[in-house]
């Protein structure tokens, strides 16, 4: 019971680690090409932006937008260190913005993608369900066709042979096609109770 909320808790650490761990790589490779997005330089920012929240959420995605700010203006706005400049403001709340939006957007897909999954498996399980009872359904009537059939025909053959001699005025053989019917009923009868018992709800062990 106490390791579903560990590895929840768990899950969402490793995605705010990686959430930090795309914005260091997307700025290390900016720094390291630094021609790389000359004229832009929040370049990859958006897209490790992306993948923290598609990894971990709109926390670490948020967490990551804000990494990204940060770092964006101690590396590649001037002045060196905290601190921007009124011409590159606006830039700064720009990248701010549309990285806020990759989340919401981002986070909405993979909701949308974990909805159609669960959509698909029950749907899946629905129609394998359907199946199985289509297969039961199938086997529970060969399965009364089968019992059925013989005590059916001895009553069908019963009623035949009791109409017959009472038609030729043989009582004697009448009475004998109907012992016979008779018997053919209390075997549909006992057959039938002990489907009835099989089906019934079983006695529940003390």
């Amino acid at each position: 019971m106490l390791r579903r909320p560990m590895d929840r808790s768990a899950r969402a650490l490793i995605g705010y680690v990686v959430a930090v761990a795309a914005v260091g790589v997307a700025m290390a490779i900016k720094y390291v090409f630094s021609g790389l997005g000359a004229d832009h330089p929040f370049v990859l920012l958006p897209a490790a932006v992306m993948v923290g929240a598609w990894y971990g959420g709109r926390g670490p995605g948020l967490l990551a937008a804000a990494v990204a700010a940060i770092g964006a203006d101690i590396l590649f706005l001037p002045p060196a260190g905290i601190g921007v400049l009124s011409d590159d403001l606006f830039a700064l709340v720009a990248l701010l913005a549309e990285a806020i939006l990759i989340v919401e957007i981002t986070v909405r897909l993979r909701k949308t993608r974990e909805l159609a999954r669960r959509e698909a498996a029950s749907a899946k399980l629905a129609h394998r369900e359907a199946s199985l009872g289509l297969h039961m359904r199938e086997e529970l009537l060969t399965f009364l066709s089968t019992k059925l059939h013989g005590p059916l025909t001895g009553m069908v053959d019963g009623l035949i042979a009791a109409r017959s001699a009472v038609e030729r005025g043989e009582s004697a053989k009448a009475m004998t096609a109907l012992d016979s019917l008779a018997g053919e009923v209390r075997l549909l009868q006992r057959t039938t109770a002990h489907w009835v018992a099989e089906a019934g709800p079983k006695p529940r062990d003390s």
